[in-house]
């Protein structure tokens, strides 16, 4: 074989390979899959301000949930914009506030002028931003009825209180369910919690003669279930 059959039959062996290797190429990845929020109290829309970096950074504007993580720069920690983040902001920036007052979706008595800001404002958000999710309120539970989410009708939300802040656990029911190495689903659980006890006569929110070292623990216990589970309610009255 003299040299121009040697290289011809080398650039023949090079394009098969890269033939093959194209037809063997696994496919590129899908794209990122979109985040989805859905219901959110504004009393857990809070802790989305993008401090907690398993969450993204969300803006509320007229209830409608935007996630603004694509402009980090912008909405981040120490950012220009980031007072806006884990808040519903159209009264403020329907009237240019970094007022904390106006942080709110009240936008009666504004101004055509006020309200047209607003208009442009939100425009410019679902232009640029996912919307991903709805603020609702705050349900109000009696212990009574905060007792029917113990796991016993699988159709009802797990949920339990914290000193009277509810919180759905459904997610955690391997845990807090009726089966669960807590059993504290239906339950107002703060004291149990301090003390770290399975004992359900400790499910009740008296903190009467606990140490520093056990109210530090409940603290504890409570910025782990505000940084892991929805808030959807607080508890009313009394067992």
């Amino acid at each position: 074989m003299d040299a121009t059959q040697f290289f011809v039959a080398l650039s023949v062996f090079f394009a098969v390979l890269i033939f093959i290797l194209r037809r063997t190429r696994p496919p590129p990845p899908p794209p990122p899959t979109k985040y989805q929020l859905g219901d959110v109290t504004l009393e857990s829309l809070r802790f989305y301000s993008g401090h907690d970096w398993s969450k993204p950074p969300l803006v509320a504007i007229r209830g409608k949930v935007y996630d603004v993580s694509n402009k980090w720069d912008d909405f981040g920690p120490g950012k220009p914009r980031n007072a806006l983040c884990g808040r519903e902001v159209a009264r403020a920036l329907a009237l240019d506030s970094s007022d904390d007052k106006h942080f709110t979706d009240d936008v009666a008595g504004l101004g055509e002028e006020q309200l047209a800001r607003l208009e442009a404002a939100e425009a410019e958000f679902k232009r640029l931003h996912d919307e991903v999710g709805q603020v609702v309120p705050m349900r109000e539970l009696s212990p009574a009825e905060l007792a029917l989410h113990d796991g016993s009708d699988p159709a009802q939300p797990l949920l339990l209180a914290i000193r009277g802040v509810v919180y759905d656990i459904t997610k955690g029911k391997d845990y807090y369910g009726p089966d669960g190495i807590y059993p504290f689903a239906g339950k107002e659980v703060a004291r149990a919690f301090a003390l770290f006890s399975t004992d359900l006569a400790d499910c009740n929110d008296n903190l009467e003669g606990l140490s520093y070292t056990e109210q530090e623990a409940l603290r504890d216990w409570t910025a782990r279930f505000n940084s892991k589970y929805p808030i959807v309610g607080r508890l009313v009255g009394k067992a």
